[in-house]
């Protein structure tokens, strides 16, 4: 990818009275991102595009704008950057282009190519960092996402007039390959014929909000797709790029495995209306798949676990009673709450601590993966997760998908894209085959010299082409060797011969994946000392984008601010299209006792101490934009629900903004719910899993961690650990919550409860 940077030196009015450029003021400037071009080609399955963006300073002063969306860059993720945009006079427009390649994703015949348009909102784990933040979106940093604050771009309000003028323009190119169904899922197209194979896609007017991911689709046949291995020569030296595709063979039935599969769901805030019912139906038909021979289990998460059959860590038989009584349940659960996948996780895993062989170990995680935390989940993972295969669902039309490929990928299991209802059923077609045995096992390439090849092994699934990439000090050879292992333990090999080519995507290909594998692998702490180094140095040697490094376009035709002194002002994002009108949770909280807190959850442990908001970060009403949510469970959304309506939600808060009323402290807070939490663990004792108790513990928990007193503190620590105790075992773990009870009692100076007199008994 290349950067350059053009200064256009047109003149602007201060003032543009045009909707949707300078209609929206917050308390740092008006929005400078004027426009956005997307363009280039997709030749085959390949694509290489032109990324424009256009700034524009309607300001007095000289303007830095910061622009955060999935762009390049600066690298915040895989698949989201930050942009900016320094030294802009006043009236000025600056165009900033990046150019883009890639592979396209195909699967089961067909191809997809996916322009990520909007950063969701993500759930931000962890206890808040002292000291200033390192970026400037509207998250704390915490321990576990100590960027938090880079990945929380401001989101715009619902019904804001559209701030971005957006168009997109490919040339698609079919290389030969049969190209059918060609649609996007998410937005209306233009398709014009400019000759044979060669089409043009734009998009149709009123399209153009940047609240969607753009997701191409089109159909080339399994058939039209062979097994090849490519080489690239090198232009400045002896040595090539070598590039393997294996397409699953046509291999005869042969015995499949007994499956262990633990289906594990998000009910998180962000997944609320299409996604929860579509990964409620994902999961069912998930279910619906095995057979008596299998076993299974279901993990429902939020700021909770929920497990509805036997709940005790050990597998279910897939009888049809049992497999009715997941699906049952599944139909009643609705979105709440924050995302905490590291628990989620971590508990799908312990089925498999005492593996059995014979059998295939299989975790199906659907969620739309919107967290910060992903190097600790990937950590996790690594250490624990064995010969267990982790597949992922994601289900949104804005999804981390980076994180939930990575993931996938990392255990052999597969990434599958649900971006819409519709998408649904084709979607699960499929699946059903993905969790069964692959058609080849570690599979590898067999080469003297080959070397930083990525990966070294990789199953191959029905339907899902296998890409391996390395390099070579110097030519190909005329033969390559290729071995795996078929499902029914049988050796597979092939000799290949290599087709040399001059297309330098092959290098930006295997470039881009060597980075982020080294990156896993620093994630995880598998690669030797030195390797953040490494990583950065490969970075500068090829010319791919690392966490380490950020592109720089300069231009060097004078100095234009010879004072140095800017404003500073940070783009506001869309919310994502059809997210709940909370957007994630991202919600003026109500006021809890000591002003306003935000649940804030430890990734793999029992809830930490909340985090305060940002201060002096403005509120919804006051700039037009709401601040980054994370999926968090806000007190103020507890009484009004998935449905209701922007209006709603605004007289809530308008009548909390105005509201003289003092906030009441953790003591009165506390005082005034007392009797609602001990009814809660009383209830325990009939309905140990009950989610309504759980809830209002943790609620007095954080309230504890609020009240600024040595007492308070350490009866919230002795809180935690009763609470961790009844989730290890209800049994011994409920006489804590009841002796934890009675010492608070003490600190409030609450009287114990009357005894009933005998003739009431």
């Amino acid at each position: 990818m290349k950067a350059t940077l053009e200064v256009l030196n047109e003149e602007r009015p201060l003032a543009d009275a045009r909707a949707g450029f300078g209609a929206i003021e917050t308390e740092r400037g008006r929005l400078p991102l004027k426009s956005m071009s997307l363009s280039g080609h997709i030749t085959g399955l390949h694509y290489r595009n032109q990324l424009s963006q256009t700034f524009v300073n309607a300001f007095q002063v000289p303007l830095e704008a910061t622009y955060q969306r999935a762009a390049i860059a600066e690298e915040e993720r895989p698949d989201v950057f930050t942009m900016r945009a320094g030294n802009i006079m006043p009236g000025e427009a600056i165009t900033v282009e990046l150019e883009l390649s890639g592979p396209l994703a195909l699967s089961d015949g067909e191809a997809t190519y996916r322009f990520p348009l909007v950063v969701a909102p993500r759930y931000i784990p962890g206890v808040a960092l002292d000291g200033e933040s390192v970026g400037s979106g509207t998250a704390l940093d915490t321990d576990a996402v100590p960027d938090a604050s880079r990945i929380s771009p401001p989101i715009l309000l619902p019904g804001m007039p559209n701030p971005v003028e957006f168009t997109l323009s490919l040339e698609l190119d079919s290389a030969g390959l049969p190209v059918r169904n060609l649609r996007a899922s998410l937005h209306e197209l233009e398709i014009e014929d400019l000759s044979e194979g060669v089409r043009r896609v734009g998009l149709a007017p009123g399209a153009t909000r940047l609240d969607r991911d753009f997701i191409l689709r089109f159909e080339v046949g399994e058939e039209s797709v062979a097994t090849s291995l490519r080489s690239l020569p090198d232009s400045d030296g002896p040595g090539c790029t070598i590039s393997l595709t294996v397409v699953p063979p046509n291999l005869k039935r042969c015995k499949v495995k007994p499956r262990d599969v633990v289906v594990v769901l998000d009910r998180s805030g962000s997944m609320q209306g299409w996604k929860m019912v579509a990964a409620r139906r994902a999961a069912a038909r998930i279910l619906d798949s095995l057979t008596d021979k299998d076993r299974l289990a279901l993990i429902l998460f939020d700021s909770v676990l929920e497990e509805p059959l036997d709940g005790s860590g050990k597998l279910s038989e897939a009888s049809d009673r049992n497999r009715f009584q997941a699906v049952e349940f599944l139909a009643r659960v609705e979105a709440r709450g924050g995302t905490e996948i590291g628990p989620a996780l971590a508990r799908s895993l312990e089925y498999f601590a005492r593996p059995q062989e014979g059998r295939e170990q299989v975790v199906v995680f659907v969620t739309d993966g919107q967290v910060g935390n992903e190097a600790q989940v990937y950590e996790h993972v690594a250490r624990h997760a064995g010969k267990t295969r982790i597949h992922t669902v994601g289900v949104d039309r804005a999804v981390n998908e980076s994180f939930l490929r990575r993931l996938a990928q990392s255990t052999g299991g597969v990434f599958d894209l649900v971006e819409s209802e519709d998408r649904l059923d084709e979607v699960m077609r499929s699946i059903h085959r993905r969790i069964g045995s692959p058609v080849l096992r570690d599979l590898q390439l067999h080469l003297d010299g080959l070397s930083e090849v990525t990966p070294e092994k990789v199953d191959v699934f029905p339907g899902m082409p296998a890409v391996i990439s390395g390099r070579l000090a110097g030519p190909a050879p005329d033969s390559v060797r290729v071995t795996a292992t078929r499902a029914d333990g049988k050796p597979f090999q092939a000799d290949l011969g290599h087709q040399p080519t001059s297309d330098p995507v092959l290098r930006h290909v295997w470039a881009r994946a060597r980075v982020l594998d080294l990156e896993h692998r620093l994630d995880t702490d598998e690669g030797p000392a030195g390797l953040g180094q490494a990583i950065t140095d490969f970075s500068l040697q090829w010319g791919v984008l690392c966490r380490f490094t950020a592109y720089v376009a300069v231009d060097a035709s004078g100095v234009v601010n010879p004072s140095g002194q800017v404003h500073q002002v940070t783009q506001a994002v869309e919310a994502p299209s059809q997210w709940g009108t909370a957007v994630g949770g991202a919600m003026r909280m109500s006021e809890a006792p000591g002003g306003a807190v935000r649940r804030c959850y430890s990734a793999f442990g029992s809830p930490a101490p909340a985090a305060p908001c940002r201060p002096g970060a403005p509120g919804p009403l006051d700039s037009g934009w709401l601040g980054s949510g994370s999926g968090a469970c806000f007190d103020a959304l507890s009484s009004i629900g998935g449905e209701a309506s922007p209006k709603s939600i605004e007289a809530d808060m308008t009548d909390r903004k105005r509201s003289s009323r003092p906030a009441p402290s953790p003591e009165e807070w506390l005082r005034k719910t007392f009797s609602n939490l001990e009814r809660a663990i009383e209830s325990l004792k009939q309905k140990p899993k009950s989610l309504d108790a759980i809830d209002q513990i943790e609620e007095a928990l954080l309230t504890l961690a609020r009240w600024a007193s040595e007492p308070a503190r350490k009866l919230e620590a002795l809180g935690q650990e009763a609470l961790k105790s009844y989730r290890r075992d209800p049994a011994e773990g409920l006489p804590s919550l009841q002796a934890w009870l009675e010492e608070l009692r003490k600190l409030l100076g609450l009287k114990p409860p009357r005894k009933k007199s005998w003739w009431k008994r």
